[in-house]
């Protein structure tokens, strides 16, 4: 579902420019629903764009295009995980505020011999999808990728057998599982590493408009609205592990 456009104008001084906040389907962070886009990212930037005074657009994008846009388009924002891979993909995009510790993992199936990283052979097949931001990790640990365009068409493949494990973002695993009616008590979770998820700005984002997400955000921390926002899609996420160090703004 690529083109839908949501608009909601709340500006308050003409003089601050409009942002765009690109969607695009990483859920539960962000998807579909009676063909609006939502999800935990988008919630909260939305949130958080209204709280700046920000007039803005949402514009849905395949993740690879969203990821594209940091590096031309400005007052461009997404969310993502903060990665070594990303801040290197990324060029010198921003990164207002982080909300959430985002797991990722190996998931294998229940019955598998694997129960670390460590077990699994470098000949072993690993599927993971297009816009992974770990790929390069696994890469360079010596695995020979499988990619899917998309992260669900990965758990089909898990399923079925054609890879051993699936590379993936842990929480958006489980949401994809159950929307496929795949039992959760099939896979086994093999954990990799934990990064910030982050709202992250183009590099030619106004800094007025850097400085006023960063405000907005750290009042909804304050008054308990990322918690809320965050609780509509806990059963997902897991313990609430908020990544608390602020980034640094240019």
């Amino acid at each position: 579902m690529t083109g839908l456009i949501t608009r909601g104008v709340i500006a308050q001084e003409v003089s601050v420019p409009a942002v765009t906040i690109g969607a695009y389907d990483y859920p539960p962070f962000g998807f579909a629903e009676n063909s609006q886009q939502t999800g935990y990212s988008l919630d909260i930037l939305k949130e958080a764009v209204r709280r700046a005074g920000l007039s803005f657009s949402i514009e849905d994008f395949p993740v690879v295009r969203a990821t594209e846009l940091l590096h031309g388009t400005p007052n461009f924002i997404i969310a993502g995980t903060l990665t070594p891979e990303a801040v290197v993909r990324y060029g010198s995009s921003h990164w207002p505020f982080c909300f959430e510790t985002a797991s990722h993992a190996l998931l294998v199936k229940a019955d598998s011999p694997y129960n670390r990283l460590e077990d699994i052979p470098r000949s072993a097949s690993i599927g993971a999808f297009l816009g992974y931001t770990l790929k390069k990790h696994f890469t360079e640990l010596g695995y020979d990728l499988q990619l899917a365009s998309e992260n669900w068409q990965v758990a089909e493949m898990l399923v079925r057998g054609r890879v051993e494990a699936w590379a993936t973002f842990e929480s958006s695993a489980y949401y994809l599982m159950e929307a496929k009616n795949i039992p959760l008590n099939s896979v086994r979770s093999i954990p990799i590493k934990q990064f910030p998820f982050c709202a992250i700005a183009s590099r030619g984002t106004n800094p007025e408009v850097l400085t006023r997400l960063r405000a907005a955000y750290l009042s909804m921390e304050a008054d308990g609205t990322r918690k809320a926002i965050r609780s509509r899609y806990a059963r997902f996420l897991g313990a609430d592990n908020p990544y608390s160090a602020i980034p640094k703004l240019p």
